[in-house]
């Protein structure tokens, strides 16, 4: 019997005053239980945090360099986020726990034949009875809330700590609380009113929320294994749009710090992303939990009482469950198994595979067997017709994806990533390779930042425009997503991204295979390399001999290391390493020839995957000058005024711009030399057998460290022992020694 009221003669608000203090009556011993734990941890873990600090922040050895009130500041700042660690995971789990309970407690007559028809024969209208519950349980989880967070706020008050501004307010991540308690209740009722049975919303609930975000992240999973170039398109919000648990998790999982005694002791000031949801996410949830509280609401006073304990209730909820899971399973098995074998037929196989299996399960589950199995079959056809549509739409490159570039009359700026590799023998592609033109800069006391090179100028973004072109010409397509036999460790990244005039982005990243015969794509890189703007974020202009931090030289070959340094130079060594390095520099003789030996694949099928057994073969020596970082000063007139548009006078004043090394190329035969120089009195060579146990090795070492250390004599025996005829090292049968020789006694070793 299907039953709607059982009484008109209801005063106004009347019924639901009685639901509603009767749902707080029924769920009191929980309600009690949960409120205790809210109202008195927060504040008990907010004093402690106070006091367990106290000594911390009020000792100013601790804070040199600090005003007092900065360090008030961050003493609030310590407080408020370790608060905030314990809410997501003392508050938020407990909280999740409880509304279960209270759901399953108020709501769950609808799921017994016998609980609901009495229930719906009761004088009340269907909406007071529904509401009347629902708001209780909103009341019993949101008020002890209230009341914690306002005990946290006087603790702190208590004790004079200073809080972040409002918008960080405990007062604003109440806010946030409330709404996302608000939205997980009313998900957890609508999956409650359309289930016929407790298993059968558990088992929607569950896969809604937890196939939802999986969805999302297996669609693009597979648009980046397809589309070359591919840069995600999925907004972050969209993976936990229907998943309120997730979004309300997330809002609290910052990244900070906590200076404390406790925890972190560097004296530096708390960086972290502001906690709690942003605006748009605020809309989304408030409108989305109205529109589903509406929709429940307009269901329960259609639902049938006959539908409890009946699997079936909501046929097109179950539908879209169904396919949800089918979609994610199948992409999801495809992707794996895909990465796995590197076959296009195993990917193909496993997305029919994988679909199937997961309708089979889910069905199954909610029919408790078989029956109505082929009454639903047509359902899993319109999924596989789904699963097939969208990625014949990939392999046809993404409804023009894949060879989309902008109208340049349209484009701002562009910005470009190139790796740390020379697009030809020229100087100004030499100085990329080692800066890969970009500003690596710190400022203030706990903040980086990593700019890309901005074009600006149309004859440089058609430069840039010109190298994307020539990547999109080595994918011509149809594009499959394995089978191409490329080793993943032998691509380059290279990415670009384009400014449009109406504020939009493109963007794209590519992996590049690089062969030795892609002229074009080398030519097109040194173009970009050697553009006015791109060598303007190189800092090798604003370096001076002073800057010179020392010298390295090292060589690795199949049977010995050496390496040297020396990063005690005087001034007159500085200057003669830079001026020797300058001159050869700007010789018409220079020519970078080592400029794609890190990068490039022999041929198709031949790839670099042991690049310390490369470097083996060659046996070359190594010659490197270290620098110093720069501080904005040192900069010259033209890479301050960068660095101020970049950051801003204040910021750019405090900057230091991250500095870095040059390998000294093979044409710099004067600079190498000359660091051979000075580093040699520092050179160690380190011997070794290539079937040498590290293992055994280790123990005679501990075995010689045990008995003490060697007579002098007895060394100047071993020293003499050595043939410097070949450089070789008695080795006892059976032993494996590792020895280091004096290079003055080395010689003649090649």
């Amino acid at each position: 019997m299907t039953s709607t009221r059982s009484s008109r003669d209801e005063r106004k608000n009347g019924a639901f005053r009685r639901v509603f203090w009767w749902q707080m009556k029924n769920n009191r011993t929980f309600s009690v239980f949960f409120a205790l734990w809210v109202i008195v941890s927060m504040p008990m873990f907010t004093l402690g945090t106070i006091l367990g600090n106290q000594t911390y922040y009020t000792d100013m050895s601790n804070w040199e360099g600090y005003t007092a009130e900065a360090v008030a500041q961050f003493y609030g700042q310590a407080v408020y986020y370790s608060l905030l660690a314990f809410l997501r995971i003392g508050i938020f789990l407990v909280l999740m726990l409880y509304l279960v309970v209270i759901c399953c407690n108020s709501f769950g007559y609808m799921h017994t034949r016998r609980s609901v028809d009495l229930f719906h024969a009761l004088p009340i209208r269907r909406r007071p009875l529904l509401l009347g519950g629902y708001v209780a349980g909103l009341v019993t989880s949101i008020l002890p809330l209230a009341i914690g967070f306002g005990l946290c706020q006087a603790v702190c008050a208590a004790y004079s700590i200073q809080l972040p501004d409002p918008l960080r307010s405990l007062w604003a991540i109440f806010g946030c609380f409330a709404l996302m308690t608000f939205a997980c209740l009313t998900f957890m009722l609508f999956f409650m009113v359309t289930s016929g049975t407790l298993l059968d919303a558990a088992v929607s609930l569950t896969a809604t929320a937890a196939g939802w975000p999986l969805l999302w992240g297996v669609l693009n999973a597979t648009m980046k294994q397809f589309l070359p170039g591919y840069v995600s398109v999925i907004p972050s919000e969209f993976y936990t749009a229907l998943c309120p648990f997730g979004a309300f998790y997330e809002a609290f999982s910052t990244n900070y710090t906590i200076p404390t005694g406790a925890y972190y002791t560097d004296g530096s000031p708390i960086t972290a992303d502001l906690p709690g949801l942003g605006l748009v996410s605020i809309l989304w949830w408030a409108l989305f939990t109205v529109a589903l509280l509406l929709v429940t609401v307009w269901y329960y006073g259609r639902r049938k009482s006959e539908h409890a304990e009946n699997s079936f209730c909501a046929p097109v909820l179950r539908g879209a469950v169904r396919f949800l899971l089918s979609v994610a399973v199948g992409l999801g098995l495809a992707d794996i198994l895909g990465e796995m074998t590197d076959s296009n037929q195993v990917y193909f196989i496993s997305v029919l595979v994988g679909s199937l299996g997961a309708y089979i399960v889910i069905q199954v589950v909610w029919a408790r067997g078989f029956r109505r199995f082929w009454r639903a079959a047509p359902a899993y056809l319109l999924t596989l017709a789904a699963c097939v549509g969208f990625l014949y739409c990939l392999y046809t490159g993404g409804l023009g994806y894949v060879t989309r570039t902008p109208n340049m009359d349209n484009v701002t700026s562009v910005s470009f990533y190139l790796p740390g590799l020379a697009g030809d023998d020229s100087k100004e592609c030499y100085l990329a390779s080692h800066g890969v033109g970009a500003l690596d800069v710190s400022y203030g006391s706990y903040s980086w930042g990593y700019f890309q090179v901005e074009f600006t100028d149309a004859d440089e973004q058609n430069t840039v425009l010109a190298l994307h072109q020539e990547i999109l010409k080595k994918y011509p397509g149809p594009y499959l997503p394995f089978g191409d036999g490329t080793n993943q460790y032998s691509l380059t990244t290279i990415s670009v991204t384009y400014t449009l005039a109406n504020g939009s982005t493109l963007e794209r990243a590519y992996y590049v295979p690089l062969y030795e015969d892609d002229e074009a794509i080398f030519s097109a890189i040194a173009a970009v390399q050697k553009c006015d703007t791109f060598q303007l974020y190189d800092t090798f202009y604003s370096m001076t001999d002073e800057d010179i931090n020392g010298l390295y030289v090292s060589q690795y070959t199949s049977e010995y290391d050496y390496d040297a340094s020396n990063y005690e130079l005087t001034d007159e060594q500085k200057e003669q390493v830079w001026s020797t390095f300058l001159e050869e520099l700007d010789s018409a003789d220079f020519s970078y020839a080592e400029g794609h030996d890190d990068y490039i694949i022999q041929t198709a099928s031949e790839y670099a995957d042991d690049y310390a057994e490369l470097q083996s073969l060659a046996g070359e020596k190594t010659y490197s000058i270290t620098m110093n970082d720069l501080k904005y000063a040192d900069l010259n007139a033209e890479q301050q005024a960068l660095l101020v548009q970049l950051l801003g006078q204040t910021d750019a004043a405090t900057a230091t711009v991250c500095s870095y090394g040059f390998n000294v190329p093979e044409c710099c035969e004067k600079t190498r030399a000359l660091l051979d120089e000075l580093t040699e009195a520092n050179g160690d060579y380190y011997y070794y057998d290539d079937e040498e146990d590290y293992a055994a090795a280790a123990a005679v070492e501990s075995d010689v460290a045990a008995e003490g250390e060697t007579d002098p004599a007895d060394s100047g025996a071993a020293d003499a022992s050595t043939d410097p005829a070949d450089g070789s090292v008695p080795v006892e049968e059976g032993d494996a020694v590792v020895t280091t020789i004096d290079p003055a006694d080395v010689s003649a070793v090649g």
